[in-house]
């Protein structure tokens, strides 16, 4: 099988990057209501998925990191839209099992709100929900992946590779601040501003 990989030291940073989001939010102290657990939990997940893409990676499981990317990115819409959008009900019924709104209407619901007026989640989605939905439901887009000239085996590129972990790393930094936004507090708001920090950091930028 042909394996495309990122080298060691860029494993290293992403597997510090995640441990440094990680250690942004562990312990922080949360309101106890359900609606902060429904939101919270989504973040949480996000945060999990995103490790996984990592190691998935790591171990030249690209499949699986691919199909993940659609997965983290709407963990993170589901736990912004139950924190800032959904009513009581909603959130209850959340947690009892229902399924939300379709991504599409949790988004135009989200982008109401002041934080997200400018439409940026929209703008994400537009550019790349094609994709997350054919990597995570094995359309043809990523059965190229892996049909070559010799046969039935692994072809993703490294820039694909690495496209895809910069959009998971993305993801993971908004869902750590939407969990310190909900903390609230001057503890939380200096940990948001290290998370800003880090991920400028695997940026390169200032």
């Amino acid at each position: 099988m042909l394996k495309i990989m990122l080298s060691q030291a860029e494993i290293d940073a992403a597997n510090a990057y995640g441990e440094a989001l990680r250690l942004a939010v562990h312990n922080t102290e949360l309101p106890a209501n359900e609606r902060v657990r429904a939101a919270a939990g989504c973040f949480a997940i996000s945060q999990d998925i995103h490790h996984a893409i990592v190691k998935l990676i790591e171990s030249h499981l690209f499949a699986g990191a691919f199909a993940l990317v659609r997965v983290v990115f709407e963990a993170y819409v589901r736990g912004e839209w139950l924190w800032l959008c959904a009513t009581n009900n909603q959130v209850q019924a959340f947690l009892q099992g229902e399924e939300p709104p379709q991504i599409r209407s949790m988004l135009e619901a989200l982008e109401q709100h002041p934080v997200f007026q400018e439409q940026v989640l929209s703008k994400i989605k537009v550019r790349n929900w094609t994709a997350m939905c054919a990597y995570t439901h094995v359309g043809g887009l990523h059965v190229q992946r892996w049909v070559t000239a010799d046969g039935i085996e692994s072809n993703y590129s490294a820039e694909e590779i690495s496209e895809t972990l910069r959009f998971a790393e993305i993801i993971v930094a908004l869902a750590v601040m939407g969990t310190l936004g909900i903390a609230d507090t001057e503890v939380a708001a200096n940990s948001a501003e290290k998370v800003l920090g880090h991920y400028k950091e695997r940026l390169g930028v200032a």
